[in-house]
């Protein structure tokens, strides 16, 4: 019997697989909702001609072969250096986010607290110039296109812009759902996270967990709340980036304690993986996402004190304790600014009375 397994199992090795259109061999491409392979000549005349293919995964043969987990080295070195760093006025920086042109913006937000501040500055040498404070709990904010900022505040449902000149106004209302999460992606588009009204967990059957994608002018384009199977793809949508190709990365909170996951998804809904840390681990807390030049996605991890560096396909690149390394704890917040330094907001360390901004320099292979 074994001699026959082995023999039938050699026979279909050499069976060579041939575009699932034409029947040549020339393989180049596999659409993953489609699940066939196909040559290059008929994904572009035939599959593409589709009209129930226009949104479907095509992947080259070729990036299945190099993205094989096993030949994925991790590094331990995340950060090469840190640049600078700069003591706030506020307790903690718990959202930050640079502009194209140099300016930094971050917030201090915390539940019943006079000190809740909204911070527009531009870094110095050795100090944080203040341009603007507002006495506001904003709990995210968001840069479009033209500069504006969005501030979505703690307890509102509401996102509000503040113009160039100072001045706020309410530009969408998702009442009587709850706002979580905003961000603009490269197309200035709006994406926000919602939930139904009432206690965020447990998550019930009944429960409402939504990511909504608006256009420029607020009017709602796509809805992602569901898999293909029916499961819900989200708990709790603390925070949302995306990268070149508009897949959503979403800080997903799975409970009260903040234990989460991140989940990639297209905007079709499609999970492109899971990441919810590493086993030997005993806690994943993800508090801020930001991603690189080149869709690497960098992920500060609040328990561990940690920075996770995983690619666009959920293979970790990279995992290093910076509390250990450079004595960088309580990471609340990430950006990259203009120029590619990694700006990492923190809460006080201990013996301390204010928060920081540190800017570092993550090593090339990873940017």
């Amino acid at each position: 019997m074994a001699t026959s397994t082995k023999s039938s199992s050699i026979r279909k090795a050499q069976v060579t697989v041939s575009c699932f259109f034409c029947k040549g061999q020339e393989i180049k491409w596999t659409c993953v909702d489609c699940n066939v392979r196909m040559c290059n000549s008929c994904k572009i005349t035939v599959h593409q001609g589709l009209q129930c293919s226009q949104d479907h995964d095509v992947i080259s043969i070729q990036d299945i072969r190099q993205s094989s987990p096993s030949s994925q080295e991790v590094t331990s070195v995340v950060i090469a250096s840190v640049f600078n760093s700069y003591t706030t006025t506020l307790p903690a920086v718990h959202t930050l986010l640079c502009s194209d042109d140099g300016l930094l913006y971050f917030t201090y937000c915390h539940i019943q607290s006079e000190g809740n501040q909204f911070v527009k500055g531009k870094l110095l040498k050795s100090s944080i110039k203040i341009l603007q404070t507002l006495k506001r709990n904003v709990f995210d904010i968001a840069i479009n296109k033209d500069g504006e900022i969005l501030m979505k505040e703690f307890d509102v449902n509401t996102i509000q812009i503040l113009s160039h000149v100072g001045e706020v106004k309410t530009v969408l209302d998702t009442t009587p759902m709850i706002l979580l999460a905003i961000h603009v992606n490269k197309d200035n588009e709006v994406i926000v996270g919602i939930r139904e009204q009432g206690p965020a967990f447990p998550v019930q059957d009944f429960s409402v967990r939504q990511i909504i994608i608006f256009n420029s002018d607020y009017e709602r384009k796509f809805t992602l709340e569901f898999d293909k199977k029916g499961n819900k793809l989200f708990s709790y949508a603390l925070h949302i980036r995306t990268d070149s190709k508009n897949i959503a990365y979403v800080v997903d909170c799975l409970d009260r304690h903040k234990n989460g996951r991140i989940v990639a998804v297209d905007r079709n809904g499609r999970i492109k993986f899971t990441y919810g840390g590493q086993n030997n681990l005993v806690t994943f807390k993800p508090h801020a996402i930001t991603v690189t030049r080149s869709d690497n996605i960098v992920v500060a991890d609040y328990s561990n004190d940690a920075l996770h560096v995983i690619n666009s396909k959920g293979d970790l690149l990279g995992l290093q304790f910076i509390c250990k390394d450079f004595g960088i704890t309580e990471l609340y917040s990430l950006c990259f600014d203009s120029d590619g330094y990694l700006l990492i907001g923190c809460g006080k360390a201990k013996h301390e009375n204010n928060g920081k901004i540190h800017v570092a320099k993550i090593i090339d292979s990873l940017m």
